[in-house]
């Protein structure tokens, strides 16, 4: 290999963590079986790139060198460790790393003695060897035994990855930073940021993660055929909260954007593992018609930080191309459940309901009807607040705003929502009753999330007019 520019060298460890952070992360974890031990271990090796590329030249295989350079730290961390179990554990990577190499070898009692070839005790390990060469070299690949190339052992661990971060035993804020930080592999500072907190209170949180992980025994492993039914919903959950976290931003930039095509991305990677038959591809496609469809609309969400209604959106902005998409994707889906006769479930159909929205060219033309329908039967299959507020919406301009105002008035839970007396003010409008529309407005205003929100919805009880009695509610 040839010495390149420090500045190409850190552009290709750059570009191949972006495109291979969850394959190599998730190659790390299985050989090393310690999700700390593994994270500290990648982070060096990403140092030792940096120098080491520069100097000997970017290897054939960057993600491959990455992997092979994690392991052989994660030897030489347990060899400082010093104790009989990290010596068990440092043995069982040794003969895997000699394995991988095309190498036998001979595992000495109790764990003595035993020595990675051309790694002296302590050394450092910045040369992984023979997978770091350009050509000629007969050994084998680590990387690819993992199914780089092939596709098959190294999308199960990425698969595993997936499900571990998700497992129902850690917290859902911790399913979420986990997936963010060791699948997406975002830096600890952002993802702190998303949960409004520090970025050493965050590293502490995931580090409790990953001792939870480790103490409570959960495997890093893919769910059986009878547990993925109910874990498959917990992914999706966590996957539909990434996205969520993204796209509920007011300011449409760069990183929001990445974090919703990251989320879109990891529910494309679940689809393409699952088996073509699993009755589990329903709910994903759903959700990633839902994603799709919803991101598809992002640039005329929100105007100076205040979101805009569907109604009110300049339609010009979507993207038609990426909605047309979403739309096969459901068309597929439906017609998979119909000819298997298959229940859809909550995902399916709010993407249902999200194109029927996005279809059509002006907000006059939407098919309420359709999307009441919908919304019934949403509701009698997942049951939310947040669901019976959207069909409040559907109902008034289906079947006038008595019905809407009726679902609302037994509705529990989201009464302190700005979102609840927003909803309200429209039906009141409706309906024709000004001054309670205004009073809602305001009531609406009062507990808005954001200065933004606040104004839009002042201007909306201004737009509403004074009260007849002229008295300010």
């Amino acid at each position: 290999m040839t010495p390149v520019d420090r500045r190409e060298g850190a552009a290709a460890l750059t570009s191949t963590v972006a495109a291979d952070h969850a394959r190599i992360i998730a190659a790390v974890i299985r050989s090393v079986g310690d999700w700390q031990l593994a994270e500290d271990a990648l982070q060096d090796a990403y140092e030792r790139a940096l120098s080491a590329w520069s100097r000997d030249g970017v290897p054939t295989n960057p993600a491959g060198w990455l992997v092979t350079t994690a392991r052989r730290r994660a030897i030489d961390l347990l060899r400082r460790a010093g104790t009989q179990d990290a010596a068990t554990r440092r043995l069982a990577i040794e003969l895997g790393l000699r394995e991988s190499n095309g190498r036998t070898v001979r595992v000495p009692p109790n764990g003595a003695g035993s020595q990675q070839p051309g790694l002296a005790d302590g050394a450092e390990a910045d040369d992984p060897g023979p997978v770091a060469t350009g050509g000629g070299s007969t050994a084998r690949d680590p990387f690819q035994e993992l199914g780089a190339d092939s596709g098959a052992g190294f999308d199960d661990d990425r698969l595993r990855l997936v499900f571990t971060c998700a497992h129902p035993a850690l917290t859902m804020e911790a399913r979420v930073a986990l997936t963010l930080r060791t699948v997406l592999g975002r830096p600890v500072a952002e993802i702190g940021r998303l949960f409004f907190t520090s970025e050493p209170t965050m590293q502490k949180r995931l580090v409790r993660a990953r001792a939870k992980i480790a103490h409570a025994g959960i495997p890093y492993r893919v769910p059986t055929t009878r547990e993925l039914p109910e874990r498959m919903g917990g992914v999706l959950t966590v996957l539909y909260l990434l996205f969520t976290a993204g796209y509920s931003s007011p300011e449409p930039d760069d990183a929001h954007d990445a974090l919703c095509m990251d989320a879109i991305g990891l529910v494309r990677t679940v689809l393409s593992l699952l088996p073509a038959d699993a009755p589990e591809q329903l709910e994903a496609s759903g959700l990633l018609a839902l994603m799709s469809t919803q991101q598809a609309r992002r640039r005329a969400r929100f105007r100076d930080g205040a979101a805009v209604t569907m109604r009110e959106q300049d339609r010009t902005l979507w993207d038609r191309d990426a909605i047309a998409q979403a739309q096969r994707v459901l068309d597929r889906t439906l017609a998979r459940a119909s000819h298997e006769r298959m229940p859809v479930g909550p995902y399916v159909l709010q993407a249902a309901i999200a194109l029927e929205h996005a279809r059509p060219a002006e907000a006059a033309d939407t098919d309420w009807v359709r999307i009441t329908q919908l919304h019934r039967t949403l509701a009698a299959v997942a049951p939310s607040p947040s669901g019976t507020l959207a069909r409040a919406v559907a109902e008034g301009h289906a079947h006038g705003p008595a019905a809407g105002l009726a679902l609302l008035d037994g509705l529990d839970g989201l009464t302190e929502s700005h979102l609840f007396h927003a909803v309200r003010g429209e039906l009141l409008e409706q309906s024709g009753d000004r001054d309670a529309a205004r009073a809602a407005f305001l009531r609406a205003a009062s507990t808005a999330p954001s200065a933004a929100e606040c104004a839009d919805l002042l201007r909306r009880a201004d737009e509403v007019g004074p009260p007849r009695s002229g008295r300010v509610p």
